[in-house]
């Protein structure tokens, strides 16, 4: 299967949720910086999750790329996806 992100890039004037479709039924859901640094994590619903686009502190996500990271629950399927935040 395939992640689907939306809106993907997220620009500058945009500040509604972040949909991440195509997930695993339950799937363990983070979302890191290119650093590896855990910005956020939650489990999907019914193959989706939603993000608000803002880090652990509350900000939002600044400028650059993030990967988000699935896993089902015994964590043999995973997948990797990008989201592109543009200031």
């Amino acid at each position: 299967n395939e992640t689907h992100i939306f809106p993907n890039p997220v620009n500058e004037n945009y500040h509604g949720p972040i949909a991440i479709s195509g997930l695993i039924q339950n799937a363990n859901v983070k979302i890191t910086d290119v650093s590896g640094g855990l910005v956020f994590e939650t489990t999907a619903n019914g193959g989706q999750a939603i993000w608000d686009g803002k880090n652990k502190e509350g900000k939002r996500a600044s400028t650059g790329v993030y990967l988000v990271f699935s896993t089902n629950v015994d964590g043999k399927e995973n997948m990797v996806s990008k989201i592109l935040f543009i200031k």
